[in-house]
């Protein structure tokens, strides 16, 4: 488990560093093609464009890290740019994402900041004609409409949306290094990650002597001021996300749910919360929880566990915890998710790699090749040498 606060800070700061290399990379990564045709006469070309203007949309969690990840590839493959941070994070999300590209020399115009509440502008960015691609990174529910609206204007997204990862632990797995990974896949940035552990699926002959471990290392995770280098657990975004965390584990204790620990709220802190004991038709197995609440499930073999994996609407990530790696690999491929990891926890991104969900957790891919394919178009020009016959 990360030790301080600020090391979110740090890790956010390397994984954009490492983004930034990677779209250096890219401008050079377009590539066209010749491709045969029926006439000998004919020679077909197939060339990489830029869509000319993309639109990104990004969310309070990781603001800078999700702004720049969009940005600096959108700009390597030649486009104008029109950011819209979230409205709780225009700093680290926005101003300073445009101050450092304007200190890099990017002209002007090229990178353009929209800091406004989404209230204020409603669907104007995704209705605008300019913006051609949308890359939204936020929740489904508003990720349907970001969807609903573009398709409405002919434009293509790139949904990167939210998550209900469960992290396996299946019987033959170290369980001591299983523990330290649920408790950091579940609780690091307070739980406000899409990709975190909302459910740890547990063998159930494994079971009580995981949650013993789990619950024992939980309780000594800290709660408090991020700025104090013992802080694991800090505030929430915002008063509203706090009291919502709040009330669902009030709702599902009352539902019949066990509170193994019961976090208490103060303000925007949230002390964390452990709930087992609950039936397979509770709400909250089915959401996302943006907040320090971990839901420890048992499960009986494989089966059962990849049952219970798949059994919400969402797929972005995953975890498998086993002593048998290709044991592990066989489940993760039973998983409904865009991403699994063997013996690792369920929060991964690396620049070179394909990273988005299934189901409702998004469509489209981000990193690598696949920035490519998100913002640029292909564009085909045919050739004729000689001359065509006509009909008439």
């Amino acid at each position: 488990m990360y030790k301080r606060q600020a090391v979110k800070a740090a890790f956010e700061l390397h994984l954009a560093r490492e983004f930034l290399r990677e779209a250096i990379q890219l401008a050079l990564r377009p590539e066209g093609r010749i491709l045969p045709s029926p006439d000998d006469t004919k020679e077909n070309r197939l060339y990489r464009v830029p869509v000319g203007v993309v639109g990104v949309i990004s969310p309070f969690n990781f603001p800078f890290l999700l702004s720049i990840k969009s940005v600096a590839p959108a700009l390597a493959l030649g486009n104008g740019v029109v950011l819209k941070p979230h409205q709780n994070t225009p700093i680290c999300g926005g101003g300073l994402v445009a101050k450092l590209f304007e200190d890099a020399g990017l002209p002007g115009g090229v990178l353009n900041v929209v800091i406004t509440d989404i209230a204020e502008i409603g669907d104007a960015l995704i209705e605008h004609p300019v913006p051609k691609v949308i890359s939204f990174t936020g929740s489904d529910k508003v990720g349907r409409h970001v969807a609903t609206v573009a398709a409405s204007h002919f434009k293509r997204t790139i949904l990167e949306l939210g998550g209900n990862s469960a992290l396996i632990v299946l019987d033959d797995a170290d369980l001591d290094y299983a523990v330290d990974a649920a408790v950091f896949s579940r609780f690091i940035h307070q739980g406000q990650v899409c990709m975190a552990a909302n459910r740890v699926l547990v063998d159930r002959s494994v079971e009580a002597e995981f949650t013993e471990k789990f619950v024992a290392k939980v309780r000594t995770l800290k709660v408090g001021d991020p700025g104090d280098p013992a802080t694991h657990i800090g505030p929430l975004i915002n008063s509203g996300q706090a009291e919502a965390v709040t009330t669902l584990v009030e709702q599902t204790v009352a539902d019949g749910a066990t509170a193994l620990l019961r976090g208490e709220a103060d303000g925007t802190l949230v002390a964390p919360s452990v709930l087992t004991g609950l039936s397979e038709d509770s709400p909250v197995l089915k959401q996302e929880i943006f907040g320090p609440v971990a839901l420890i499930i048992p499960f009986d073999g494989e089966d059962e566990a990849v049952r219970l994996a798949n059994a919400t609407p969402y797929g972005l990530s995953g975890a498998v915890h086993t002593g048998d790696v290709e044991r592990g690999v066989r489940v993760a491929k039973r998983i409904e998710s865009g991403m699994v990891h063997v013996n690792d926890s369920t929060v991964h991104d690396e620049p070179l790699v394909p990273f988005g969900g299934e189901k409702h957790s998004g469509v489209g891919r981000l990193n690598g090749e696949s920035m490519v394919e998100a913002f640029t178009t292909t564009k085909w020009i045919s050739i004729q040498h000689g001359r065509s016959r006509f009909p008439f």
